[in-house]
This record gives C-alpha cells, structure tokens and sequence, in this order.
C-alpha cells in the first residue's frame, strides 16, 4: 500500500466533498434533529423514552442522545451522501487505468469520508455543547462528557458507514439500487439486533450493539430493555427516570466492543480493494433466463395507420401518464411497486405505508434529478407543453403512484368505513413528489432531495407506529 496514493485519494475525494452542496445539509441534520429528540427537563413528551418514562437531563444523557440521533437518524442519510459521487459523476474512466493499488485508492477514499462524517459529528459536539449550557443548570453543564459520551457511540457506527460505501462500491451489482437496499437492511438489521440483544453486558452481548446505546441505556438500570426511541409513549403522570449512562460506558467489555468495530470498520477497505470489480461501459453480460422477464423486450415496428393513444388525445392526461411511467422506470420498477401493493393487502398500514414511501423517495427523487438537468431545461421549453406544465404533472403522477401502492390498503380501510388510509396515502404522495420537484429545481440533481426525504421517511415511519426499536 503506497501513502502517496492514500494521499493523493484522499485529497482529490475531499476536494469533491468541497463542491457538494449536499455536504451543509449534512452538517445540518444531527444538530437540527438533535434539538427535536432532547427532551428538557419537567417536559411530558419525548422521542427518546426508558420504561416509558422521559429520561432526568444531564450531560452524559444529552451526550447519550446525541448519539442516537447519529445511529437513527443520520447513518442512512449520510451513507446516500457518500454514495453520490459513485452513482452520479464519479471519474471511474479515469482511475480504473491508473496503474496505483486499489487498496490504497480505497484507504484514502474511507480516510476522506471519515473526515467528512467526524466533521459532522463536531458540529453534533458544538450543538450539543450549546444545548447543554440552553438545557441545563450552568453548575450541571460537564462538556467532556457529553463528547466522551457522543462520540463513543456514535464513531463506530459512522466508521462503519463510510466501510460499507466502499464494500459496496466495490462490486458491479451493488453499485446501483441493490447496495442502498443492502444498505438499508444492514441499518435496520443493527438497530433491531441493538434491541433484540436483551440486557446483557459484557463483550460479548455488546458486539451485537453497533449504535452502541444499548448499554449506555440499560446498564445503570439494572439491565432494562424496555426503552423506545422516535415513537416513544409516555406513561402520564410517570416521574422522569434517572439514567447512569457513565456506568454504561464505562461497563465491562462496552468500551473493548467499540474499540472493535473500529478496527472491522478499518478492514473493510482492504476488503474493498482485493475484490474490487473495474466498472464497464455499456452492458456486457447477458441477463439470466430467470429475469428476462424483466427486461422492456424489443420496440414493435412503427406504424404510420395507427390512431393516437387515448391518453394522447388529452395532453395533460398524456403528460401525466408518461411522467408516471418514467418514475416507474422498468419491470422491475413496476415489479418492486406491486410488491408493495401487495404487502398493503396483508400487513397494517404502519409498515406498508413506510414501504411504499420509501420506494417513492428514491423513483421521484431520480426521475426529479434526471429531468432538472440543465441540458434537458434547454430542450423542454420547445415543447408545447410549458416546464411549469411538466412539473406539475410530475407531482400529479408521484401522487397517483402512490395511491396505486396504497389502492389494497384503501380497500381495506374503505371497506371498514375508514378513510384515513386514502387521505394519509394521497397527502404522503403529493408531499414527497411536490419536494423532489422544489429540491429538484434547486439543486438540479437528485442528492439534496434524497437526503431531505430520507429524514422525512424515517420520521414518518416513526409516526405510522413502525418503530424500528
């Protein structure tokens, strides 16, 4: 492994980082999230409960809070982040013919987003240092530890984000959608693994909690496993419960099983390197026989004679229609939009509702991402229908796609006399496709408005009574 090549990696990736607009929102989430999730003192609500009671402030309690907004809230947002300069304008063409190691490439692309993510995790520090002098008696406030606190739980679990970008990025099918999904089940996987691990202590029992707030939490407890987090309910009248999170901290094996995810954080990049697949131009392998039913199929021939479609008759009806198309892309588009629908017809709406909007997120965010490009601008306002047209069809089509997904879920609600399921799926719908478009038109790229509608998606999955913990 060459240091002059993790150099240069690192230099040019942060210098990349330097010109994304999509970095300030990144800063921003944590702290922003931060001042919604710490519940005051005397408060009777908050999103962060233990036996269902609102945690007593202190400053190992702000700092234990802080990092569970990183390990909830920020990990999916920052790893799309990371993932943008892979899937949208990544200068493989250029550095798959360099002759240096791909480890060293690779080490020096995980020392920049780690740069990146410890950056956003300083100002978390500043946040909640601020918040604690806001928050709490000026005798009470103890700054080291709140940043002991923070950054033991929340480093790991970022290491380990910026690894997982570039295990990923290393194969040619998880390059696309397959790696987010990947993703996604890793990141629930290590919250409900953090939950379902029970009480205990010891190295052990604390490898299984990557968030790492799982002792913390429990340990001054005497072993609870009883807390909530985003969807928390509150006993009425309960007293504030009082936590040890030092104790936590400080408890057998916890701090040995940071220390170790650390270090499995560090050697995935040399993972990355030694089965790194080079990135092709164009298609060069044929599709299983068992997924050509997939693929679009060849275009029939034109025909002059033939009449206009009916939805061809009406423009707007038209316009909408290829809109809602081009969202759904492919087959396999459609195939993952069914699937959807059909977990509606089976499973609470809690967990479908949360499914459909996520696959929503990611197919109006690309599509809005594609159309605002500023080549594509030019060639759309010489059409006869107006851009302003054409967008408002966009939010129209992100609209009826999503009451599609939710049609056997209103079913069952209408059927019930019930129609909250249709006006919660048609006002989620025309929410996320009305701020793809405005983010869309903004930023003219699909990053910024992931990244927003990924917080939305997990604070709307925590409304709709899914709590992942």
């Amino acid at each position: 492994m060459s240091v002059a090549v993790v150099a240069s990696s690192l230099t040019t990736t942060l210098a990349r980082y330097g010109r994304s607009t999509g970095l300030w929102i990144l800063l921003l989430v944590a702290p922003v999230g931060a001042r919604f999730m710490i519940a005051e003192r005397g408060a009777d609500a908050s999103l962060i409960a233990v036996d269902s009671r609102v945690p007593w402030l202190t400053s190992p309690v702000l700092g234990m809070a802080l990092g569970v907004v990183i390990a909830t809230l920020l990990l999916p947002v920052a790893f799309i982040y990371l993932r943008s300069n892979v899937t949208r304008r990544q200068p493989w063409q250029v550095e798959e013919v360099s002759p240096a190691s791909r480890i060293s490439i690779a080490y020096g692309r995980w020392l920049a987003d780690v740069t990146v993510l410890a950056a956003v995790l300083a100002a978390t520090t500043a946040a909640g240092c601020l918040l604690a002098f806001v928050l709490l008696p000026l005798n009470e406030v103890d700054l080291p530890s709140i940043i002991l606190t923070l950054w033991v739980i929340a480093a790991p679990p970022v290491a380990m984000v910026a690894s997982l970008r570039l295990l990923f990025d290393a194969r040619r099918w998880t390059r696309g959608p397959l790696g987010e999904v990947l993703f996604f089940v890793f990141w629930m996987g290590s919250l409900v693994a953090a939950a379902g691990g029970g009480p205990g202590h010891g190295y052990a029992a604390n490898m299984f909690d990557l968030p790492g707030f799982m002792s913390p939490i429990s340990y001054g407890q005497g072993g609870t496993d009883n807390f909530s987090i985003g969807g928390a309910e509150i006993t009425a009248g309960s007293a504030p419960i009082r936590l040890d999170i030092m104790s936590g901290i400080m408890a057998d094996g916890y701090l040995a099983s940071r220390l170790t995810w650390l270090a499995i954080a560090a050697f995935i990049p040399l993972l990355a390197g030694l089965i790194h697949a080079p990135h092709v131009s164009g298609k060069t392998r044929r599709t299983a026989a068992w997924l050509r039913f997939l693929e679009p199929g060849r275009a029939r021939p034109a025909d002059p004679e033939t009449r206009p479609a009916r939805a061809g008759r009406l423009p707007g009806v038209a316009l909408v229609v290829a809109e809602a198309r081009l969202m759904a892309g492919s087959r396999k588009g459609v195939l993952a939009m069914a699937v959807v629908a059909v977990l509606g017809l089976f499973a609470p709406y809690a967990i479908a509702g949360p499914a459909a909007m996520l696959l929503l997120v990611f197919v109006t965010t690309a599509h809005a991402g594609r159309t605002e490009q500023k080549g594509l601008l030019a060639l759309t306002t010489t059409t006869a229908l107006s851009p302003v047209a054409r967008r408002i069809a966009f939010v129209l089509a992100g609209t009826a796609l999503a009451l599609v997904m939710a049609a056997p879920a209103v079913a069952k609600g209408l059927m019930a006399g019930d129609p909250r399921i249709l006006m919660e799926a048609a006002a989620v719908g025309a929410a996320t496709s009305a701020t793809a478009m405005i983010l869309g038109v903004l930023t003219r790229s699909a990053t910024a408005p992931r990244l927003v509608l990924l917080i939305a998606w997990y604070v709307y999955l925590n409304w709709g009574g899914a709590n992942p913990v």
